[in-house]
């Protein structure tokens, strides 16, 4: 039998559980009913498209593992409980951040319930149930990363194709919408017209113009070649001649670019000397060993790098998933260690809204990590916004490295 998530999800939810769900909910069990698939379809989806990548598949093995649902009772969760709702509602901040609201008030919508809680709860108990129906499928049939990556990936579109109207949009689902958007507009959209044009055209400009004409004038005349050898020969001359004094112009002209980077680290090191940074700019910890080391040496914070969010919002990109699993992995092998999550931006608009998109984005860090495992108060958060630059705001490529997830390690 092929394996339909919507289908074996649906299985769970028998007649008797929804006739408990309609009266905790104050919702007629034929709405809920008709709405499940579209619940199931909108959870499952966003499980989907971050499972079927490498790094996003590894990562939800991780937490099927960890989370009890490859266990002997995966598959037989029970659903009406408060410890179901209350998992499941961390599963969903993780899966939408930012974006839960308005994806419950859309299936609130479409699935005709009364009350637009009732929406929101249901979510929360579904989630737990995919978690449990995939957990249930990699345990019995022995699957890893790989296997569980292709699996969510042939799911995709009969997920996508379950979807109430208007989610489709609101999730982007099939990859377009989501971390690749971000990609596109701060590293393509730079590189293509700045660097590669400019490098087409001046191969071509002075390559016929200037080159290659002069020497179809000139290959079949034996005087201008003999004066061309003469001038050679005496350039050569005088070039050796120079050479001590070309040596010592290069000698000097490093020297300028080693005393330009003082004057732009000194206002760095004043502007980061906050919380956990001592004054300087933090190591970037881009994987679990760095993070380790980064941790061991004392370092009282370092930037978690690979961490994106949609633009102006507090989405992780499913890009994120390997940096936020990796920092998840790494506090687990320390349980005595305390991090403190600060969200940084760039100088550009307004200072209080700034403040309250990194607040926003380091709670998102805050609840993924959650999601992974991680007990909350092991993990405080803090919003800096643009108060400590690690780089000049004045740059496209300054501000970019400004915009980051700090870890401040608290106690080790």
């Amino acid at each position: 039998m092929a394996f339909n998530l919507i289908d074996m999800v649906r299985e769970r939810f028998t007649g008797n559980v929804m006739q408990q769900m309609g009266s905790a909910m104050g919702e007629d069990p034929s709405t809920l009913g008709k709405a499940l698939p579209g619940v199931i379809a909108t959870v499952g989806g966003s499980v989907a498209e971050r499972g079927s990548t490498e790094a996003g598949a590894q990562r939800l093995m991780s937490q099927l593992n960890e989370g009890g649902y490859t266990g002997p009772n995966a598959g037989n969760e029970e659903i009406l409980s408060a410890d179901t709702e209350e998992r499941g509602q961390g599963m969903l901040n993780g899966l939408f951040g930012d974006k839960l609201g308005s994806i419950t008030s859309a299936l609130g919508r479409a699935g005709g319930f009364s009350n637009s809680k009732s929406a929101g709860g249901m979510m929360a108990l579904v989630a737990p149930m995919i978690m449990g129906v995939i957990g249930k499928h990699v345990r019995d049939n022995r699957m890893g990363a790989a296997g569980l990556g292709q699996l969510l990936g042939g799911q995709k579109s009969l997920l996508s194709a379950a979807l109430p109207a208007g989610l489709g949009s609101i999730l982007g689902m099939g990859g377009a919408a989501v971390g690749p958007r971000v990609v596109e507009e701060v590293h393509e959209t730079r590189a293509v017209p700045t660097v590669e044009t400019v490098r087409r055209q001046q191969p071509i400009e002075r390559a016929p113009v200037h080159h290659a004409e002069p020497k179809k004038k000139n290959l079949s005349w034996v005087i201008p070649v003999a004066l061309l050898a003469l001038l050679a020969g005496w350039f050569l001359t005088r070039g050796r001649r120079h050479e001590p004094r070309r040596e010592q112009a290069a000698v000097t002209q490093p020297a300028r670019p080693q005393a330009q980077p003082q004057p732009q680290q000194r206002p760095v090191d004043t502007g980061v000397g906050g919380a956990g940074t001592a004054g300087t700019t933090p190591p970037v910890a881009r994987d679990a060993q760095t993070m380790r080391q980064a941790i061991d040496s004392g370092a009282r914070s370092f930037i978690l790098a690979g961490v994106g969010f949609e633009e102006g919002s507090a989405t992780l990109t499913p890009q994120s998933d390997a940096s936020v699993g990796q920092l998840a992995s790494v506090l687990r092998e320390k349980p005595n260690s305390r991090v403190r999550i600060a969200g940084h931006t760039d100088a550009t608009g307004d200072a209080n809204v700034n403040r309250q998109l990194a607040q926003r984005r380091a709670e998102a860090v805050r609840t993924a990590l959650v999601a992974d495992g991680i007990s909350a108060n092991r993990v405080d958060v803090a919003a800096v916004g643009a108060e400590q630059p690690v780089a000049s705001n004045n740059t496209e490529q300054g501000r970019d490295a400004n915009r980051r997830i700090e870890v401040q390690v608290l106690s080790r």
